[in-house]
């Protein structure tokens, strides 16, 4: 009961001032079809066929109008009320089905885009924890099944309200049927609890179901290369097929369900037909009421029957409100803030420092890096390094304010990240991770990703700084060649080019490369340095990597380890220590 009043409360949030024009609506639907069915009555009066007044004061006040209706236009004219009232209910009960729709698939979008706008706006650790797979199997699949759930409760409400207006209809016309009717409908209702709460466990299993799909596939489609290279195909189609025969299992079950009980109860409502014409004349029942009677019941049990299959159709759907909410307040809590008052724009000029001081991160009370101590000059080129596991990646992560340090500060010029708008915080740094993320897409739509509105100078220029623009000027289509889903039509080289322009043509003051150079060959990772020495007269460059070859020519060069920066200095002066930069040369054979 709780998952429906959340149901029909986020309906009512959504339709907000259109909800009782869509009840009104409703309502006018079955009006306009009982009233089709009553005024046969007079209709059938007229051919011979006698029918007797109702036995209630409903019943009495829809005789006498009837009465007049009939006794006042002729036959023909009585035919055209009948049909015109007949019309009128058709386009209606259109125009109510195209509403919902409309507004079942609006609130879809609705939903998908805010479920977006909150994982675009939440921290880095939000995402740490889930998988791409169960995100986007929410803003995919789970928002369809949110929107069947949202379109089922408003067709349920329009059934239970149309049905219960027949029955008002039904009553003043030959109530002890509608009673018969009521009590039949009750009972079939009763019979079937155990199949609604089978129903509702299956729209639970799904959910979850969906989700491993979604994240087993990304998975293994994104590392199809190494599932080829260790025969691993049948074991990852193995596991493809386990899950989809769950599924299988589980959307046969959802399907059958409803159609079991549209069977039972078209059963049932044949049978109790067959009783009523049967015991008519026990009911005393006039020739007209029978068939007036007929008439309800053949347009009113199969809205019953209707109203059963969607409330398991709904049960199949309605976990998917729950899981919706869930995930979408787990990211709204982890929102950063974005809050472009909190500075004045950032007018950093070069030069400039970008000052580390006492810095701390701690990931569920275990510290990650610990006292960090380092000043950035702007511009300038400063190396980290050390070993798998020393922080060097969370240090990035800090500095770009994907995660935000548990102590100590970080400055760049006279601003404080903890007190800055992180989006101007960000445009002001280029990032180049290990993995350079390309779309699949042209190289000018990749590089214009943070700067959509460069022209094409500047996009050569930010190509050209970055040694990129030799190399592209050589493809099929140059700037407009598309290069395929993480640009695999490039060599790994000019990857980290494209990756390194697209950070200049953000125009920032700091490039930040995260292992940037750990899987280029010498030549690709000798042309991305020439690169970098160029740039380092125009910006700050940090270079964070485990080969060594890769800051053997920077300013200045820490060694990170075990979350602590334990030295800084310049090469030669390192390597006179014989210390820990020493000893990660002997292990690389670097003279």
């Amino acid at each position: 009961m709780r998952i429906y009043i959340h149901l029909y409360a986020e309906i009512i949030r959504f339709l907000r001032w259109r909800t009782p024009l869509l009840i009104l609506l409703m309502a006018l639907v079955g009006l306009t079809e009982g009233l089709s069915v009553a005024l046969l009555l007079p209709l059938l009066d007229r051919v011979g066929i006698s029918y007797a007044p109702g036995q209630s004061r409903i019943g009495e006040l829809l005789s006498k109008v009837l009465v007049f209706v009939g006794g006042s236009v002729g036959i023909v004219s009585l035919l055209l009320i009948v049909i015109g009232v007949a019309l009128v209910q058709a386009a209606l009960f259109i125009t109510l089905n195209w509403w919902m729709a409309s507004a079942g698939h609006s609130y879809q979008r609705q939903r998908q885009t805010k479920l977006f706008h909150a994982f675009v706006s939440a921290k880095w650790e939000f995402f740490t924890d889930r998988k791409s797979g169960e995100l986007t199997n929410l803003i995919v699949t789970e928002s369809e099944r949110l929107a069947q759930a949202f379109i089922n409760g408003l067709y349920l409400f329009s059934a239970s309200l149309v049905t219960c207006i027949y029955l008002v209809f039904a009553m003043a016309i030959a109530w002890p049927v509608a009673l018969a009717l009521i009590a039949a409908a009750a009972l079939m209702t009763m019979s079937v609890t155990r199949i609604y709460r089978k129903s509702y466990e299956i729209g639970q299993s799904m959910s979850p179901l969906n989700a491993e799909l979604q994240s087993v596939l990304g998975e293994h489609l994104s590392g199809i290369k190494l599932i080829k290279a260790v025969t691993y195909e049948s074991i990852a189609e193995e596991t493809v097929k386990r899950l989809v025969r769950r599924l299988e299992r589980a959307n046969r079950l959802t399907r059958f369900l409803p159609t079991l009980v549209r069977a039972l109860f078209e059963f049932l409502a044949f049978s109790l037909l067959a009783a009523i014409f049967a015991f008519s004349k026990n009911f005393g029942l006039a020739p007209g009421n029978v068939i007036i009677v007929l008439a309800l019941f053949v347009r009113l049990f199969p809205r019953i029957t209707t109203a059963q299959v969607y409330i398991h159709t709904l049960n199949a759907f309605l976990h998917a409100l729950d899981v919706f909410d869930q995930l979408q307040t787990a990211a709204e809590s982890k929102a950063e803030v974005h809050d472009k008052s909190l500075v004045e724009r950032f007018t950093v000029t070069l030069p400039a420092k970008l000052v580390i001081k006492d810095v701390e991160v701690k990931f569920r009370a275990h510290a990650v890096l610990e006292n960090i101590n380092l000043t950035i000059p702007l511009p300038g080129m400063i190396g980290i390094v050390g070993g798998s596991g020393a922080g060097k990646s969370t240090l990035v992560h800090a500095m770009l304010g994907l995660v935000m340090p548990t102590a100590g500060s970080i400055r760049l010029g006279p601003y404080e990240l903890k007190a800055a708008s992180l989006y101007d915080w960000r445009r002001k740094i280029g990032y180049v991770p290990q993995e350079t993320i390309l779309f699949h897409s042209s190289v000018r739509d990749n590089l214009i990703l943070g700067n959509p509105s460069a022209s094409d100078a500047e996009i050569r220029l930010a190509a050209q700084r970055a040694h990129a623009d030799d190399f592209i000027a050589e493809l099929p289509q140059g700037y407009d060649t598309i290069i395929g889903d993480q640009g695999v039509r490039l060599s790994g080289g000019q990857r980290q080019r494209l990756g390194i322009a697209r950070a200049l043509l953000m125009n920032p003051i700091l490039l930040l490369l995260d292992e940037a150079m750990s899987a280029l060959d010498n030549k690709s990772e000798s042309e991305v340095l020439s690169a970098l020495n160029e740039l380092r007269t125009h910006m700050g460059i940090l270079v964070i990597a485990h080969r060594l070859g890769a800051v053997r020519n920077a300013d200045f060069i820490g060694v990170l380890e075990a979350g602590r920066l334990v030295e800084f200095g310049t090469w030669d002066d390192l390597v006179a220590r014989g210390e820990r930069l020493h000893a990660l040369i002997q292990t690389q054979a670097i003279l």
